[in-house]
């Protein structure tokens, strides 16, 4: 399907360019588009940050930057008291504790809440959920999560789903209830992100299959989704801006092996040693899984390695696994 429809990218230019101007007190031109805003997405447009999702990071989403920007003063989220739904991870990473104080990857009671704050009603216009994929963005509801298997759903999304969504809304009807003028629509890196951060390439023979026996989803699952995601913008009549899927390193934190040898005496303070074929190592590692596996090791020394097991989600991409994803990505931005 070519997609030859109103993409907001003048509306959103004029709005950029408006904020160069800090002692501005009138809107910016194209700020009528943002009369209703509605942001379609994943955990970027949620507001996702360390692990972890409440009110602080959803208010630094870049919806919520670029609504305010526009003088977009109506645009709302749903936003999540603290700790949050799960709590973020807290400085210094290497304690592994969360914003609730409890020891990553665990959660406690007060990460499971998940309330919203104050007077936060919904339905809000940010209706992004972290985790979610173009399929789930069109078709899954907070019913549908709540009679899942935690090997399809998590826990901690079947609470996103019921704090973020009204009663049997997917993201994509909520958003078509609100009428709204202007759509971003963030979708596409879940579909990927499994093979950057686990290592290992395995593809999805449908959606809604158990989180452990894949790691991304072909363009052919994909592409129809996403399809009948623009359409349904379309029937709306609403502008729309589509954001593409960044290419590796940018999705996600991964940096070749070499970095990591060049780090080796910091690591070793951490009681991790860095091997020798980090050296020159022009595989990608999944700087965020390795680490904090290796911190969390009750082995210590901890042997970091950098050479790849295809067999196993090490956290690793070779150049071709590497190669193979963004072909991937750049299939889905096309």
């Amino acid at each position: 399907m070519k997609r030859n429809w109103s993409i907001a990218a003048s509306a959103v230019a004029l709005v950029v360019l408006a904020a160069c101007s800090e002692d501005r007190t009138t809107g910016p031109a194209g700020q009528d588009a943002f009369a209703r805003y509605v942001s379609i997405g994943t955990s970027v447009t949620m507001g996702v940050q360390s692990d972890g999702v409440y009110y602080a990071s959803q208010q630094h989403a870049w919806p919520a930057l670029l609504a305010h920007q526009a003088f977009a003063t109506k645009f709302t989220e749903p936003l999540l008291q603290g700790p949050g739904c799960y709590s973020p991870l807290i400085a210094p990473l290497q304690f592994q504790r969360r914003l609730s104080g409890a020891q990553y990857p665990a959660v406690n009671a007060n990460d499971q809440i998940c309330a919203l704050l104050g007077s936060t009603t919904l339905p809000t216009n940010n209706v992004a959920i972290d985790g979610a994929t173009t399929y789930a963005a069109l078709r899954v509801t907070p019913e549908t999560t709540a009679v899942a298997p935690i090997t399809v759903e998590s826990d901690q999304r079947k609470r996103l789903y019921k704090a973020v969504l009204l009663p049997k809304n997917s993201q994509v009807t909520e958003m078509m209830s609100q009428n709204p003028t202007l759509v971003s629509v963030e979708l596409g890196a879940n579909e990927v992100l499994r093979t950057v951060t686990g290592g290992i390439v395995v593809p999805a023979a449908a959606y809604r299959q158990a989180d452990n026996t894949f790691t991304f989803y072909p363009i052919t699952l994909w592409q129809p989704q996403y399809d009948a995601i623009v359409d349904s913008v379309a029937k709306t009549g609403a502008k729309a801006m589509l954001v593409s899927v960044p290419l590796i390193p940018s999705l996600v934190g991964v940096y070749p092996g070499d970095d990591f040898y060049l780090q080796a005496a910091a690591f070793q303070s951490f009681g991790i040693v860095v091997n020798a074929d980090c050296q020159g190592n022009t595989n990608l590692i999944y700087a965020f899984g390795k680490v904090l596996t290796a911190l969390g090791s009750p082995t210590k020394p901890y042997n970091f390695s950098c050479t790849n097991n295809p067999s196993a989600a090490d956290f690793i991409l070779t150049p071709a696994d590497t190669a193979f994803v963004d072909d991937l990505i750049r299939q889905m931005n096309a």
